[in-house]
């Protein structure tokens, strides 16, 4: 990784942003744009609202080698797949979360699995040093 780049200061700003659309959530406060579209993805996920309300569990990082879900990566994951679909861009993702729906797969496990490959795709790029391969990011996706 990028000796250069303080991921956890990244990290710990991250929380505090969720847990500030949370709070204007909670006291129906006006939300920006961006703030609507984290406020959707927060309230899609109740399973996580101990962990927005508890403000001490922002600076707790969660170990992936003992199966901890991390419910602020998995929030910030679906933001990621959300602007993917309002943007259309990569068109794939739209059209195979359309497809795959239409056959009656659950919408939310659709995501879900774009988002295993999205994962592996951010994964390549941080690890490796690559680019983005939207070409084999689609292939994977249509794959499903």
């Amino acid at each position: 990784m990028d000796e250069n780049i303080n991921y956890r200061q990244i990290a710990l700003l991250n929380r505090a942003y969720m847990g500030e659309v949370w709070r204007k959530m909670n006291e129906n406060a006006d939300l920006t744009g961006e703030e609507e579209l984290l406020a959707a993805q927060l309230a899609g996920h109740p399973e996580y609202g101990e962990i927005w309300e508890n403000k001490e569990m922002g600076d707790h990082f969660f170990d992936p080698t003992k199966q901890e879900e991390n419910p602020f990566l998995h929030i910030s994951l679906h933001v990621m797949l959300e602007r993917q679909i309002q943007s259309n861009n990569p068109p794939c993702v739209s059209k195979t979360i359309e497809r795959l729906t239409a056959l009656g797969e659950d919408p939310h496990d659709v995501q879900h699995a774009i988002l295993r490959i999205l994962v592996q795709e951010i994964w390549e790029v941080m690890i490796r040093r690559r680019s983005f391969d939207v070409k084999r990011y689609c292939e994977q996706i249509e794959a499903l």
